[in-house]
């Protein structure tokens, strides 16, 4: 019935027998990795064992509580321990028998009554696991049948048992700082609360979640700590336990709570010094660890957004401890959550690439599901096209894609979001941005100030807007800002420049006034986007709304002017029809006809445009307004109708079914006077009736008419005849 323990390794010593007999703490030295130097603890075979036996190779000491009875009752002095048991371990006899072969000590208890030995190997087996990790020098534990055996190897310290020893499935990282060991098992400390260990279990509960085994002086029960002795300094050994792990683990050893006593107490409050004014938090870029007090964690970070944000923000955490759990832990030693307005904030004062700000709005997407959130991003920075940077996104234009237009508030064409419209920016179509108020101004700033890649620059824009929408055009105002460069590469205002293969070319002539624009400019954006930014193709115009005078630089403005009983509400004008070589005017006359710009001014008799032509353009050496249109036949045979595919167009040029002014009534007095035309009489009859009727109106100005005609017309009599006019009665 008796319980054997033994065991290899140093045998009793003589100093080692006195301590035994004492009751006091071995005499071996400090600094010795062996088994012993606090005990294993002798005196826990009272409570178990009536007799116990210490065999080993020096010697063998046989405690036995009977002899040391009848010893005391020999001694016949009176004394008695009043029915008290007798102490175990005060009295020794040498005994005869030798440890068990292979082994330098065993001791041999003889449990006392009542005491199950199934249930102490039992027990023991459960601790056997622990007494391995607590004492090094410890290499194998057998209960029994059962063994197990320690393995340490780069910091881990795992069991080997054929028997499934309890504990043994557990695989411990090992930190040891100086005398100092902590220890974490990879799947979680156990259930039941942890002690402090020095080495071996104390009655001090800690709640650190880590094993601790440190040479702490203890009280002689070693269940308490010496008075004095401070727990705390054993916390450094804790942070490289925390270093030990993978990073993404470390936030879990965070201690919580107050404490379980004062010793666990003292133990968090220097543990959490430790840990909040060292590095050990890993970083969400870089390798170098983040101290927590200045550690900054966003709350479920993604990689994607610790990819934009960890390289810009330095004390980023990692993704793998912003997690509920991991981010309680951090918080509790000092690190500090960010929300989204904090990460609007600290990306202020960041410059980086248009695609990065991208990357970042799409990584920051997912966060964004509420109004308020939205709220908080209200400062988020936005490069914007002009290469500025917009401190929130609202009021910015988002342009399509492929896009660029730096005189409006627009953002940067790399830098567009969906996230974006979310915060505010809106998006921007084509037309309204060659319509933007700011387009004139650009224009005309960078031609006063810039240089002439800026100029360019500018132009190619406006260039390939108008060729990305076929129904943007610029307002006749912008257009006037507008400079291109021409055929010898000189920077050209578009309403000096033709294009190459323009029909007003061929009706100028060969003594071009226009330059014509550059063929590489033309091929690039297309005839239609250069015609819609003013770029000549036919004749142009010019409007201005309620003139004043006659200074808008037409051909013989001042002389239409004066013909305007008041100045008119609003000219629109062909302009350069004076550079309209005479025999070119055929040309000229279709191609202002087929333009839906200039073919309406043809039409408007009072204009300034079907004016100049009545008055100035020739057709076979005669002016325009001589003749008539082909299908008026009102003044048949005294007004020759104009031969030319548009002349039905020219309504407000050609003399109509009416004298109107006094050119038509020069024209009708003129030819009616002409003996080599003949006349119907009633033909003429209906013609001298409309140049009175138009007298009578006042249409025709008397002195006007007497200035146009060229000396005195013949007149034209009922027989058809032509006589003086100083004849006819």
């Amino acid at each position: 019935g008796a319980l054997h323990l033994a065991n290899t390794g140093a045998p009793l010593s003589a100093a080692g027998a006195a301590s035994l007999l004492a009751l006091r703490v071995s005499s071996k030295d400090a600094d010795a990795a062996i088994v012993g130097r606090f005990g294993v603890g002798f005196s826990a075979v009272v409570p178990v064992a009536d007799r116990v036996e210490i065999r080993s190779r020096t010697a063998t000491l046989v405690f036995d509580r009977g002899e040391t009875e009848q010893a005391i009752a020999e001694l016949g002095t009176g004394f008695s321990l009043r029915d008290e048991a007798v102490p175990l371990l005060r009295l020794a006899w040498l005994g005869q028998a030798p440890p068990a072969g292979g082994f330098d000590t065993e001791i041999v208890l003889w449990p006392r009554e009542g005491v199950n030995t199934d249930e102490l190997l039992a027990d023991i087996a459960e601790q056997a696991c622990d007494r391995l990790l607590e004492l090094p020098s410890l290499s194998e534990i057998t209960v029994g049948d059962s063994s197990v055996t320690v393995v340490r190897a780069g910091g881990l310290i795992r069991f080997e048992s054929a028997t499934a020893m309890p504990g043994a499935g557990l695989v411990w990282r090992e930190a040891v700082t100086g005398g100092v060991r902590w220890l974490r098992p990879r799947a979680g400390l156990p259930e039941h609360p942890e002690v402090l260990r020095t080495p071996t279990p104390t009655d001090i509960e800690i709640s650190v979640p880590a094993r601790v085994i440190a040479r702490l002086p203890v009280t002689p029960d070693r269940r308490h700590l010496m008075p004095g002795v401070d727990v705390g300094v054993v916390a450094p050994g804790y942070l490289a336990l925390v270093l030990a792990l993978d990073p993404a683990d470390r936030p879990a050893l965070v201690p919580r709570g107050m404490g379980r006593n004062p010793v666990d107490g003292r133990l968090l409050a220097a543990i959490g010094d430790e840990l909040r004014s060292n590095a050990w938090v890993p970083p969400a870029s870089g390798d170098a660890d983040l101290v927590p007090a200045r550690t900054l964690i966003i709350a479920d970070l993604s990689d994607d957004l610790a990819a934009c944000l960890g390289p810009v923000l330095g004390s980023l955490a990692h993704p793998g401890v912003s997690g509920p759990v991991a981010r309680a832990g951090l918080i509790a030693v000092g690190a500090r959550a960010i929300g989204l307005a904090d990460i609007a904030e600290a990306l202020a004062g960041i410059d980086r690439p248009d695609r990065w700000w991208a990357d970042l709005y799409e990584a920051l997407a997912p966060l964004v599901g509420t109004a308020g959130d939205a709220e908080e991003l209200g400062a988020l920075p936005v490069p914007r096209v002009d290469g500025r940077r917009n401190l929130g996104a609202r009021g910015l234009g988002l342009a399509p894609p492929g896009v660029r237009a730096s005189w409006a508030p627009m953002v940067a064409p790399d830098a567009v979001h969906p996230l974006l419209e979310r915060l505010g920016a809106h998006r921007v179509g084509i037309g309204e941005l060659v319509a933007h108020e700011g387009l004139a101004a650009a224009l005309a700033d960078v031609a006063d100030n810039g240089a002439d890649a800026e100029v360019r620059a500018l132009g190619d824009e406006v260039l390939a807007l108008l060729a990305a929408d076929p129904d943007a055009a610029l307002a006749p105002v912008v257009a006037a800002e507008l400079l291109l460069p021409d055929s010898d590469g000189e920077l050209v205002h578009v309403d000096e420049l033709l294009l190459p293969d323009s029909p007003l070319a061929a009706a100028l002539g060969d003594d071009l006034p226009f330059a014509l624009v550059d063929a590489a400019v033309a091929d690039r954006y297309g005839s239609s986007a250069l015609r819609r930014a003013g770029v000549g193709w036919g004749f142009l115009t010019i409007s201005a709304q309620w003139p004043t005078a006659p200074d808008h630089d037409l051909d013989d403005e001042d002389r239409w002017w004066a013909t305007l009983p008041e100045p008119p509400a609003a000219i629109v004008a062909v302009r350069d029809l004076d550079l309209v070589p005479d025999d070119r005017w055929s040309e000229a006359l279709t191609l202002l006809a087929g333009d839906p710009v200039t073919a309406p001014l043809l039409a408007d008799r009072d204009g300034y445009t079907a004016w100049w032509l009545r008055t100035n353009a020739r057709i076979d050496g005669r002016a325009l307004g001589s003749y008539r249109s082909p299908d008026a036949p009102a003044f048949a045979g005294i007004v020759d109708p104009l031969a030319h595919p548009a002349a039905a167009a020219l309504t407000g040029v050609l003399l109509g079914e009416a004298v109107s002014d006094a050119a038509s009534a020069a024209a009708l007095l003129t030819n009616l006077g002409d003996r080599n035309r003949v006349v119907e009489p009633g033909a003429a009859v209906r013609a001298y009736g409309e140049v009175v009727a138009a007298l009578g109106r006042r249409d025709v100005d008397p002195e006007a008419l007497d200035a146009l005609l060229d000396g005195r017309p013949g007149v034209r009599v009922l027989d058809g005849s032509v006589v003086e006019a100083a004849v006819v009665i």
